[in-house]
């Protein structure tokens, strides 16, 4: 069974994108910590992050750089702060967070 992110990769889910190549897609959180947060997603349905494959696991933190400097633009937070929690969905994701204030 498809995960709710390869159901949104699909197109099968509406999702508002901000980036998107042949490895992972980044699109805006529905339950978002903070304005802004967004998730990066590999394409492929992995589980777990320990299971992505070291060129993978790079692809994606340069792509959630990419993500964290348009939101630190956007937004001038404090921080942008990078979580990966995998408890909610199994399927890998980062969660790229512009943080507004500290403590």
């Amino acid at each position: 069974m498809s995960s709710v992110f390869s159901m949104i990769i699909a197109g099968e889910l509406p999702a508002n994108f901000v980036y998107r190549d042949d490895r992972c897609v980044a699109f805006m959180s529905i339950n978002p910590l903070q304005h802004g947060h967004a998730l990066v997603v590999p394409i492929a349905e992995i589980d777990h992050w320990l299971d992505l494959t070291p060129d993978l696991a790079a692809h994606l933190m340069v792509v959630a750089q990419r993500v964290g400097r348009a939101q630190q633009e956007a937004f001038s937070p404090v921080r942008v702060g990078l979580m990966i929690a995998g408890l909610e969905v199994p399927h890998v994701h980062l969660h790229v967070v512009p943080i507004a204030e500290c403590g």
